[in-house]
């Protein structure tokens, strides 16, 4: 019992000793030991203003009003950061035996200052009070070892040095950056566990900058190393809108970083929103090496990002120094593959669903400023929106917001593409393009991207065209180019010109011999007037205009037997209106005009008479000849048309 007895006095002897240590010793002086390790660990002054008090609870220690830290000699904006309270807690067990050490800092909504320098210097470098053993390296940390560490407790005075929990609640960040933009993020709030100079450290910080929370966790392995500006290994993990990013590796203060990232999003655009970015659809992760350097320079290396349902291999090189980062980046996939917001392939769409009009929505063009430099693209396949294509090789260049995009090649139904893209947001957004294809495919070319499958033969086509204007309404109605196609030996299935323009519309197949036809615009109109379809017995031209702008159509398709004297009937057939329904009806004045060089009376009667006999016409009780043929005509064309276009 004496024993006993004897144990609970000390522990009472103790207790009370420690409140009498504490109460005894001025907050003042318990400040200004705190204000002198913080010192001694980064050469930079910790003020207190106003009344310093002893503070018991939830720690022991001091509480202070106003507090303020400095920056780094060079800025000359004031404190690093400034705190409305600080709750400074100290070692009891410590305390008693004469050595106050801080264990504990409670930061109340701090505003805290980063600063960057034209020259790169940082003002968060806190490695004044240490000595660098490495040297300092413009190149990437060593993914295996710290590079500097700590000059020796002796020389410090940090060898009891321990900093078990720092809170920081309500802060406000500002960064600024020479010749830079100013950035602002409140509301964070931060905790840090570090036990000894010696030991790991683990972060916590949570903060809403674009109205979701975004969560992070740090493990810093060596942080006095990290202080000294060295670099410890690292890993740190973020985590938003249910998805997450991870990096593992070593980590530098400067900042620099070597390492592997992951990440793993079911939304990649809610994700990217968290961030104050734009842009992603559907899940999305990323797995591969990065690099940043105290150069500024970014490395990603073996990288496999997933996104919009494709499989990417990437890697770049990024040089953020200068007015934009500049990019070397090559970007590979197996197969590329788009489909549009309703899961449905390409093909027309339906004339029900067709737009009235273009867009006039303004086009953003924006991100061409956001960057420079070069982009390599390889696809073995492509499928956009059900028009596929085979081999692609492509560049894009970036310049002062101007982008050409270079095809070198690109391997598309049977035949090959090739040619260049260039906008341009310098001064207002303009488009150029000169295409070339050369043999492709029509049958399956035209079935995939206009529903029609009723053309054989191949093409060669080419095409220059230049537009500008702020929304897509405004580049159709403002577009200027040229063009040409040349068709070989080719058909048309389900319909027969030659049976038709006798009268018999049970189908067939007309086989042409060649088929050209060039054009020119001009403000959003396609005039063409040399088209020439060659066949055995027919010969067909065309000539009239596309409004590109305005979605309309004026167009006379002429087919013309070739009779033993020359032409036996010329027929011309006119297409007017708009894109989604046009007029067709034959042109009888047009036919008498170019089929005879008579009297225009004669010509008309010897013309009825002819178009009577070829189509083996009937006319009705009261009905002229003139509205005969022209119904008989009318009709046969528009099913002949119908035919054609696979309709019933």
């Amino acid at each position: 019992m004496k024993i006993i007895r004897g144990l609970v006095a000390a522990v009472l002897i103790l207790a009370i000793g420690a409140v009498v240590l504490i109460v005894a010793l001025p907050g003042e002086k318990i400040a200004k030991l705190a204000a002198d390790q913080v010192k001694a660990m980064t050469g930079r002054d910790l003020t207190f203003e106003g009344k310093v008090g002893i503070s018991w609870y939830p720690v022991l220690g001091v509480s202070t009003e106003k507090v303020s830290f400095g920056n780094a000699d060079w800025s000359e904006r004031g404190p690093m950061f400034t705190a409305e309270k600080a709750v400074i807690g100290v070692d009891v067990m410590a305390a008693i035996g004469g050595d106050i050490r801080v264990k504990n800092v409670e930061l109340v909504a701090p505003d805290v200052l980063l600063e960057k320098t034209a020259d790169g210097r940082v003002n968060w470098d806190l490695s004044g009070g240490y000595v660098s053993t490495g040297g300092q390296s413009s190149g990437a940390p060593s993914s295996g070892e710290a590079t500097s560490k700590p000059a020796s407790t002796a020389e410090t005075g940090l060898e009891n040095f321990a900093l078990e929990r720092l809170v920081i609640t309500d802060a406000q960040v500002r960064y600024i950056e020479h010749g830079g933009a100013r950035q602002e993020l409140s509301g964070v709030s931060l905790q840090m566990a570090w036990p000894g100079v010696g030991q790991a450290a683990n972060v916590t910080v949570e903060a809403s900058p674009f109205g979701q929370k975004i969560d992070a966790t740090v493990w810093i392995a060596q942080p006095i190393v990290l202080l000294n500006g060295g670099h410890t290994t690292v890993t740190a993990g973020l985590a938003a809108a249910d998805g997450g990013a991870t990096f593992h590796g070593q980590f530098g203060i400067a900042p620099e970083a070597d390492g592997i990232v992951q990440i793993q999003t079911p939304d990649s655009a809610l994700f990217l929103q968290a961030f104050g970015l734009s842009g992603g659809e559907g899940p999305m992760s990323v797995d591969g090496g990065i690099t940043f350097t105290r150069g500024r320079q970014l490395s990603l290396r073996g990288v496999e990002l997933e996104a919009l349902g494709n499989r990417f291999n990437l890697q770049a090189d990024v040089d953020l120094n200068g007015p934009r980062p500049k990019v070397a980046a090559q970007v590979a996939t197996q197969t590329l593959r788009f489909v549009s917001e309703d899961g449905e392939g390409g093909g027309a769409a339906n004339d029900s669903a067709a737009p009235i009009g273009w867009s006039k929505a303004p086009i953003d063009a924006n991100a061409l400023g956001l960057v420079d430099g070069t982009v390599s693209f390889a696809a073995e396949a492509m499928d956009l929106n059900g028009i596929t294509f085979g081999k692609t090789r492509a560049t894009v260049e970036i310049d002062r917001a101007r982008a050409v995009a270079t095809l070198q090649e690109m391997e598309a139904y049977e035949g090959a593409v090739t040619g260049s893209f260039v906008a341009n947001n310098r001064s207002g957004f303009s488009v150029r393009g000169d295409l070339n294809v050369a043999q492709i495919a029509l049958q399956p070319f035209l079935a995939a991207t206009a529903e029609l499958d009723k053309f054989t033969g191949k093409a060669d086509f080419e095409s220059r065209f230049l537009s500008s204007g702020e929304s897509l309404d405004a580049l159709m109605n403002n577009m200027s180019g040229e063009g040409r196609v040349e068709v070989g030996r080719g058909t048309i299935e389900g319909i027969d010109l030659d049976k038709l323009l006798r009268g018999d519309v049970t189908g067939g197949t007309t086989v042409f011999n060649s088929m050209v036809a060039s054009w020119i615009i001009e403000d959003g109109v396609l005039s063409n007037d040399d088209l020439l379809m060659s066949l055995s017995r027919l010969v067909a031209s065309g000539e009239g205009t596309v409004g590109l702008g305005l979605r309309t159509i004026d167009y006379v398709f002429s087919p013309q037997l070739r009779g033993p004297d020359g032409p036996s009937l010329i027929v011309p057939v006119k297409v007017s209106g708009s894109w989604s329904n046009p007029s067709v009806v034959p042109d009888l004045e047009e036919a008498v005009k170019r089929s005879f060089d008579k009297d225009i009376k004669v010509v008309e009667d010897e013309a009825k008479e002819k178009l009577v006999k070829e189509l083996g016409l009937e006319k009705q009780e009261g009905q002229s000849t003139e509205d005969a043929i022209k119904d008989k005509l009318e009709k046969e064309a528009l099913r002949g048309l119908q035919n054609l276009l696979g309709g019933n």
